[in-house]
């Protein structure tokens, strides 16, 4: 497991969220087992620092220099186009309570499928499991070399998980995928599309002009009405 990531908080103070965000602050809620709920804050640019993958790991939060606790990042709530951050959630465990946390999944191995032409689709990059603080893994590996033919998956069924971790997916949730390529339409070949439209300059048939009888022969030209002669 990785190690905890201190995190130094403070008690929030009577500002709105958007002065404590201008003064470079993130509002941000304690509560878990047992606990009454409070607010903090934390510094914007000290806490972006904090790698995602940490999230789901046991960190500790340290309030104003005293109290220190052991806590879950949940809930990050950020603008991704103005890269700042609305609200952080910290949910403080009990050491001897199952928790649920969403854990990495590390896709390791080369696919056969995938040598012979196959495309490679991961469907999901988390998955949700149960354990005690202590058992939470940094990540679920995935071996891809089981995928030895084009149009096999992975399901969350198949992973593989130490004793004390209870994986919450449903067992037929894809993780990956191989499929077969996506093919373009060809184009018909511009020979045939030239035969079909007549050549510049050519004369069109004459109103009335006999078609081509079956076999290739000109049919015989229409005679005319003797009752049109007078």
């Amino acid at each position: 497991m990785s190690k905890a990531i201190l995190i130094k908080a403070k008690e929030k103070e009577n500002k709105t969220p958007n002065a404590l965000r201008r003064d470079g602050f993130i509002p941000a809620t304690v509560y878990g087992h047992s606990l009454k709920s409070f607010s903090v804050q934390v510094n914007a640019k000290e806490f972006s620092k904090i790698p995602h993958k940490a999230y789901s790991h046991i960190n500790e939060l340290e309030l104003s220099g005293k109290d220190k606790f052991p806590v879950i990042i949940r809930n990050v709530h950020r603008d991704p186009v103005r890269d700042t951050y609305y609200n952080i959630e910290f949910y403080k465990i009990n050491e001897k309570e199952k928790i649920k946390v969403k854990v990495a999944l590390n896709y390791t191995g080369v696919s056969e499928a995938v040598v012979k032409g196959g495309i490679l689709i991961v469907s999901q990059t988390e998955i949700e499991v149960q354990c005690l603080p202590m058992n939470i893994p940094d990540a679920i590996d995935v071996d891809l070399s089981v995928i030895t033919e084009i149009g096999q998956v992975i399901h969350a069924g198949d992973l593989k998980v130490t004793d004390g971790i209870i994986v919450l997916a449903k067992k037929e949730e894809i993780l990956v995928k191989v499929e077969v390529p996506k093919t373009h339409e060809v184009e018909a070949p511009k020979a045939e599309a030239a035969a079909a439209t007549p050549a510049a300059g050519a004369a069109a048939p004459a109103a009335g002009a006999a078609a081509p009888a079956a076999g290739g022969k000109a049919a015989p030209a229409a005679k005319p009405d003797a009752k049109a002669k007078k």
